[in-house]
This record gives C-alpha cells, sequence and structure tokens, in this order.
C-alpha cells in the first residue's frame, strides 16, 4: 500500500520534505494526493472487505496534520493484512457457502427421485413398455392400447432402475405426469407423430422453471423462463419429457462428473465412462431408461457417450436443427468459429429417424428462421442406390486399438456385401490435429473470462482445470508447457498449448480463413472421390476408466473433426470388444503404443471385454438423411441392439 501511494504521490510531482528529526512528513501536496488516490480505490473497489480498507484509509490521511510518515505506513501495513487475512477468511466462507449450496441441489435432486420411487410403488406398472421398439410403442399409443400416462409411468420406474447403477438423473420433470394425462384426453386425430413418447434430456437442455447448472454452483437456482425451441418442438408433437441427464462441469470432457451431481456411469460397466458431455443420456438409454434423448454436440458431445454406451445417435449439420434457448455457462460458447448443436440420442436408428422426422418441419423453422427450411428427406433415406463411401481407420494423432480398428473393417466389408463401393481415404495430408485446435483455440478467444466468476469460489474438475488453464495461460509460459507435455508424449496437447487461444479480432479474421479453406479443400477432394459417405472410428478405444477419461481428451479428434467441417455424422454400434480384442490390445508387437493416450488406452483395455464398439457415418451438410440410411444398414448387418450388449 505504501508502495502504490509514493506512486501516486510521483505521478503528481509531489516531494517527500525531511525535517531535522530525521522522521518523514508529509506535505499538503502529497496529503491531497494521498486523499484522492484513496478516493480513486475506494470507488473502483467493487469488494466489501477492499471499499472497507480503503475507507479506514481515506479516515487516516484526513485525519492527518503532521504527523510522521511512519504512522502512515505503520496504519496501511496493518490495513493491508488484515484485507489480505480478512479476504481469505471471506473466500473461505464463500467456498463453503457455494459447497454447502451444492450439496442441497444435489440432495434436493435425490429427494425427487426417492419421492418418486415411492409413488410408483403404489401403481401397477407395465413392465413390459420399456422393451418395446419405437414401431410397436408408437403403433400403441396411436391406437389407444396403451395411454400416455402408462407409458411414462414404464419409463419412470425403468429410468429409476438404471439411475440406481448409473447416477443418470439430475431432475425428475414433475410436469410430466399432468403433461401424459393432457394427452390422454386428446381424440386419436390429433395425437401427433411423438404422442405419448418419453424423451429424456441433457441437463444444458432448456426447460421452464428449471436451472441450467452445467455443474456449477454459481448457477443453481437460475431457473429459466421458457423452454428451449427444440423441446417446444418436441412438446408440439405430442413428446413427454420426464428425466433430464447429467454431465460434466462446463460441458468440457468426455466423462461426466461435477461437485453438485456427482459421478454418471457406463451402464455396461460401472468402472466405465458414460462418455461426454451427454453422458447422462448415454447412460439412461444405454441402459433401455429412455428410448429417445436430446443431447448437444460441440466437439462430439453426443457421439463420444453414444459409441461407449452402444446406443446411437445424430450430430447434425450446425444449421438444420437449431439449439436456442439452452442455457449457456459461459462467453466461450458465443462463439461462432465451431457451432454447438442439438443431436438426438437412442436407442437404435429406428428411434433416431423417428424424432428427427418429426421434428424437421414447420414448427421449427417458426421458431428459429435461421434454421434451413428443409423437410425430413423420405426419397434420400428410402434411396437404394448404390453409394461411394469412403473410410479411414486411423486418423494418424491417437492409433486405434485393434477392436475399434477391426469394427471399422468390418463396416467396410458389410457395406461392399451391399453393393456399395468402399475405398480407403487418406487423411494424412490434412493434418487434422491442427484443424481440430481450431475448436479449443475458438472456445479459449475469450481467456477463459467467461468462467471466471463461475470458478471463483468452486472447485474445477481435472478437465475444466486444464480448458480453463489453456485458455487463460500468459504467452509466454505456452512453449514451456507445451515442450513439457511433448516431453510426456502428449503430442495433440502439445500442438494446442502451443496455438493458444485466439487473442485479436486480426487473428480470429485469420483462422476464420484457414478454417474456410480446409472446409473447401476437405470437400473438394470428396467430390473428385465422388464420395457419399465416411466411415472412420468415432474414439480410438472403448469406453474407458472414469479414472482416466480426463487424461485424453486429445483422442476427441475423431469426432471434432465434423464439427470442424460442420458435416452432420452418426454413431451406431456394430460389435463388441472380444478376448481377442484385449489381448491384441495389450499386445505391444501387436498395438506398440507410442504417445501418452495410446499408452492409456492399452492399459484401459485389461477389463474392457463385451463393451460396445461403434463406427462414426459421416456425410455432406444436410445430408443427414443418407447418413441414417448407412447406419440403419449397418445396424441390420451388424444385428446387434443394446439389450443385447
Amino acid at each position: 500500500m505504501l508502495d502504490w501511494v509514493t506512486m501516486t504521490c510521483s505521478q503528481h510531482n509531489c516531494t517527500w520534505n525531511r525535517k531535522l528529526s530525521g522522521s518523514f512528513h508529509l506535505s499538503e501536496d502529497v496529503l491531497q494526493a494521498c486523499i484522492r488516490s484513496t478516493q480513486v480505490l475506494l470507488n473502483i473497489s467493487k469488494m466489501s472487505l477492499w471499499r472497507e480498507a480503503a475507507e479506514i484509509l481515506l479516515r487516516v490521511f484526513n485525519s492527518l496534520n503532521n504527523y510522521s510518515i511512519l504512522h502512515v505506513a505503520i496504519a496501511a501495513a496493518a490495513i493491508l493484512t488484515s484485507t489480505k487475512a480478512g479476504m481469505y477468511v471471506y473466500k473461505r466462507q464463500r467456498r463453503q457457502q457455494l459447497k454447502l449450496k451444492m450439496q442441497a441441489r444435489g440432495q434436493r435432486s435425490k429427494t425427487d427421485i426417492e419421492e418418486l420411487r415411492a409413488e410408483l410403488k403404489t401403481l401397477q406398472i407395465n413392465t413390459a413398455i420399456p422393451t418395446w421398439s419405437i414401431t410397436e410403442l408408437h403403433a400403441a399409443v396411436q391406437a389407444g392400447e396403451v395411454t400416455a400416462t402408462e407409458v411414462l409411468r414404464a419409463y419412470q420406474a425403468k429410468a429409476l432402475e438404471v439411475n440406481d447403477r448409473t447416477n443418470a438423473i439430475t431432475d425428475v420433470i414433475k410436469s410430466a405426469v399432468t403433461r401424459a394425462a393432457q394427452l390422454d384426453q386428446l381424440p386419436p386425430e390429433q395425437r401427433g407423430p411423438l404422442h405419448g413418447i418419453p424423451i429424456s434430456l441433457k441437463e444444458a437442455c432448456g426447460l421452464e422453471g428449471l436451472d441450467c447448472t452445467s455443474g456449477f454452483g454459481e448457477l443453481i437456482d437460475i431457473p429459466l423462463k421458457t423452454d428451449s425451441n427444440l423441446v417446444k418442438v418436441l412438446k408440439s408433437k405430442g413428446a413427454v419429457p420426464f428425466v433430464r441427464t447429467n454431465i460434466p462441469q462446463g460441458m468440457r470432457s468426455f466423462g461426466c462428473s461435477n461437485g453438485i451431481y456427482g459421478v454418471t456411469k457406463n451402464p455396461h460397466n460401472q468402472a466405465r465412462a458414460p462418455g461426454g458431455s451427454s453422458g447422462g443420456e448415454g447412460a439412461i438409454i444405454g441402459g433401455q431408461g429412455s428410448i429417445i434423448g436430446i443431447g448437444s454436440d460441440l466437439g462430439g458431445s453426443v457421439r463420444n457417450p453414444a459409441h461407449f454406451c452402444g446406443i446411437v445417435s445424430l450430430r447434425p449439420t450446425a444449421g438444420r436443427l437449431g439449439n436456442y434457448g439452452n442455457f449457456n455457462a459461459s462467453t466461450s460458447n458465443g462463439q461462432t468459429l465451431v457451432i454447438n448443436t442439438d443431436g438426438p440420442m437412442a436407442r437404435d436408428v429406428a428411434a433416431l429417424v423417428h424424432v428427427t422426422r418429426a421434428v424437421l418441419g414447420p414448427s421449427l423453422w417458426e421458431l428459429e428462421p435461421h434454421v434451413a427450411p428443409i423437410p425430413f428427406n423420405e426419397q434420400m433415406f428410402s434411396s437404394t442406390r448404390p453409394l461411394h463411401i469412403g473410410y479411414y481407420v486411423s486418423d494418424n494423432n491417437t492409433r486405434p486399438v485393434p477392436a475399434v480398428e477391426r469394427a471399422v473393417l468390418w463396416a467396410v466389408s458389410a457395406l461392399r456385401a451391399q453393393g456399395h463401393t468402399v475405398e480407403k481415404f487418406d487423411v494424412k495430408s490434412y493434418n487434422l490435429e491442427a484443424f481440430c485446435n481450431f475448436l479449443f483455440r475458438a472456445l479459449a478467444a475469450d481467456q477463459g473470462q467467461g468462467y471466471d466468476k463461475l470458478l471463483q469460489y468452486d472447485n474445477s474438475s481435472e478437465a475444466m482445470l486444464g480448458f480453463y488453464a489453456f485458455g487463460t495461460m500468459s504467452d509466454w509460459m505456452r512453449p514451456y508447457v507445451a515442450k513439457s507435455l511433448e516431453r510426456d508424449d502428449d503430442n495433440v496437447q502439445s500442438a494446442s498449448f502451443a496455438a493458444g487461444g485466439i487473442r485479436t479480432i486480426a487473428e480470429w479474421f485469420q483462422a476464420n480463413l484457414d478454417l474456410q479453406e480446409f472446409q473447401q479443400k476437405f470437400v473438394a477432394d470428396w467430390k473428385q472421390h465422388k464420395l457419399d459417405i465416411m466411415i472412420s472410428p468415432p474414439w480410438p478405444s472403448p469406453a474407458n476408466k472414469i479414472e482416466t477419461i480426463d487424461k485424453i481428451v486429445a483422442c476427441g479428434t475423431y469426432t471434432a473433426v465434423y464439427n470442424v467441417l460442420n458435416f452432420p455424422a452418426g454413431i451406431v454400434p456394430v460389435t463388441k470388444v472380444t478376448p481377442k480384442d484385449v489381448q491384441n490390445a495389450i499386445d505391444p508387437k501387436v498395438y506398440p503404443a507410442k504417445y501418452k493416450q495410446e499408452k492409456i488406452l492399452q492399459a484401459d483395455a485389461q477389463g474392457s471385454q463385451g463393451l460396445p464398439i461403434a463406427v462414426q457415418v459421416a456425410g455432406l451438410p444436410y445430408t443427414e438423411e443418407r447418413v441414417l440410411r448407412v447406419m440403419a444398414e449397418l445396424e441390420a448387418a451388424a444385428k446387434i441392439k443394446v439389450n443385447q450388449i
């Protein structure tokens, strides 16, 4: 504080007067400068403790007559010391208050679940309903063979059963019972295509009256005033949103845990992660607790959980489905270089097609005029024209384990057997790693400011901390961190940290130009090969262990590339990990793990037998129906359903 006062006085050309006694005294101009400077501190101080300290210091200066500077120094030092101590106490209290608030929110969720469980025990539940296909369920509710209420109660019971082993549910949507009862009063001619179909929603999906915390304590109890546009459309078609599901903190992880709702587990192996960031959706659908769900995808967030949990999902072209009305925890979600989009998730492709067909229409376009008014293309979906399909087994960043390689090659054989032309596509020249960095650089362009307030008193997850550090780190530190990661064989994250976030408008413009050039080159090569579809891995391994998933974020390049390209991409399970797959993965002669993430994948292979393995199906923008067609063909060829995994 004294140094600050001295510097301020120097700026005002003030002088110190030395008295013969040897002690220092403040001249009048110095005293006035101190008073003015302290008033400035008082005016700009936002925190009450700093304001109180400034007020005390101002009173000291105003009462000065001929006191020595030693008195001022002692007073300032005492105030500064007490303020620092007060700040420590204040922060500790705020952290404790936030911790209690988070615990209360988590407990409220558990209480609602137990109240629903008690209510269901008093009812007659048709336990067969959750085993029905979407075709069977749709036909039954349309014909009045079962009511919307009966369907809802059956899925509520099944969802609670799945939640007991996965911890997927964050909210029981209490209005669902009333909504189902209202739907039961509708005559057959007024029933929509989703009439009586229970829908689960990612916690980030906007729903009137509920908060969207994104796993941050600071966002608890801030209820939304309206549903998101997609939820409005789903309801207009007769759907019944009945639960919301867990997400990782900030939705910046391929795992699924936060300090409010805890850890969500994979329905097929509780030691494994369900994926992220729509991990709760993956878990609840993968366990048959929901037939259709809605997630969102910025870097693979509906595709990664689908792969991990043995379900299907679709990341549509940004601009086909929209996502307005979802709660954005951070300003970083306002960037437009790589656009987040809602995406459906489901038990099988038929259910995915059913919900996609239902929502693509005037109801959506009226709410979101910037969404392309393209209805579901039945001709493209039902076409039997042989397709020209490309594939790649590795994106040359993280080599897939043998089970994933086998799945892609099986898909190639299956598609050839159905009359399609399939050729290997060389991705080496694209440096996909560098272009996936567009996503990280864009999200870090606000230099972490969007998370400053959210993380001020909250604990960060490992993935969130890494992402926050990426955005806030000083430029001079980046080369050293990148070098350290390089020595640790973390090649992808090393490149990310070396590049850093976009810092200026000029850099943003250049990044946009680079991105457009990459997209045009990829599309030009795609068309030169006359491709209709691309087959690739969605992730280089089956579901990873909960404790390792946040250490291998770099594996997300397999999905992120299609966000950067803005291509529609879907996930369809085609096989399961066999004992031979495990043996090959841990054999260094078969799978010579080179980089850090590959070594983790190799270690995680132990105990992975039986886990689902999917392939990724991608197409050109606005060809979702062709993607769904190929997914359906692969699903039929594999003859694999989630209840068989």
